[in-house]
């Protein structure tokens, strides 16, 4: 009887133990002599991904002889943070090629186990729904490279994966990254501004940490300010060419008039063209007689002849229509 119970209570203790660990599994080293005999846990930024070694330390598991390790949940933040596992060699080794740190995307909700195998840190199983996309992103990837694409056409198609397949803004965010890191960021958010400001306020919205993407936000108020310049100016061109067109159809207006009095005024006589402009002058009928010597039933007549070739009524329209104000 107290056999069954030890195992039971073992059995307890141990689930209790496992529970407890966020991160657990295995180191393959074929040759433990030549490795450190501990695994190091650092937290990264975004703007670490791409540097080996680079990141906050976190903590430090002991390596067990099977090659076993773990990292407690207290070590892992509440919110899903990218992670890296790393373990260096005693001494180099020329020409080395052995992966020594492997990267992941974690909460203290969830678990990681690194499974036995050929690789230092072979494949792994995870409950984080993030770093199941993640997996998925670099699986695609691979495939591209797989097939000898150049890294212009590798990213193209990376592009469309990132904003149409993957949900977790976190796994965006490190496509994104990589995207910058080639140098095809600011391109790409000029061609797609409205995804990116759309992203932006997703972000914003949701509880990663907002230094993860400050370099975005940056990013985006650059070029948005660019894009407000060349607005701006393209306004300013064409308000310039609107005001050109204004001018020019007053003055092709003004013209126009001047040509309509001139034809007018030609088919008047000399003498009635002289009528005229005393008429316009303001002088009366006895004043342009007076002026011009000649009779006042004269002046009446030459009147009379201006009205009708002019089509107008009496003096009034004729000064309206003399200075281009009738209607």
């Amino acid at each position: 009887m107290q056999k069954p119970f030890l195992f039971i209570v073992f059995l307890i203790f141990g689930f209790q133990l496992s529970a407890q660990n966020a991160i657990s599994g295995f180191v393959n080293l074929e040759n433990p002599e030549e490795w450190e005999t501990n695994v190091r846990l650092s937290k990264l930024s975004l703007s670490n991904l791409e540097k080996e070694g680079d990141g906050k330390s976190v903590a430090i598991a002991k390596i067990g002889k099977d090659g076993s390790f773990a990292f407690n949940k207290k070590y892992i933040s509440e919110s899903n943070k990218l992670y890296r596992l790393s373990i260096k060699r005693i001494r180099e080794v020329i020409n080395d090629t052995v992966k020594k740190e492997v990267d992941f995307i974690l909460s203290n909700k969830d678990l990681i186990k690194f499974k036995k195998g050929k690789k230092l840190f072979a494949n792994f199983e995870t409950t984080n729904s993030a770093q199941l996309e993640w997996q998925k992103f670099k699986s695609f990837e691979s495939n591209l490279v797989g097939q000898y694409l150049s890294s212009e056409e590798m990213t193209l198609p990376r592009k469309g994966y990132v904003k149409d397949s993957l949900q977790i803004l976190m796994v965006k965010l490190i496509g994104i990254k990589q995207l910058e890191s080639k140098q095809l960021l600011d391109t790409d958010i000029a061609q797609n501004e409205a995804y990116y400001l759309n992203l932006l306020l997703e972000l914003q919205a949701s509880d990663l940490d907002p230094l993860a993407y400050a370099f975005l936000e940056k990013k985006l108020a650059y070029l948005a300010n660019v894009y407000l310049k060349k607005e701006l100016q393209q306004s300013r061109w064409i308000n310039f060419g609107l005001l050109s067109m204004v001018l020019l159809l007053g003055f092709a207006t003004i013209k126009i008039r001047r040509k309509r009095q001139e034809s007018m005024i030609s088919v008047l006589s000399k003498q009635e063209k002289t009528v005229r402009n005393l008429i316009l002058q303001g002088k009366s009928n006895k004043e342009i007689a007076n002026e011009l010597f000649i009779s006042l039933s004269t002046v009446k007549t030459h009147i009379t002849n201006i009205y009708s070739k002019l089509n107008v009524a009496n003096r009034q329209e004729l000064l309206q229509k003399s200075t281009g104000t009738s209607t």
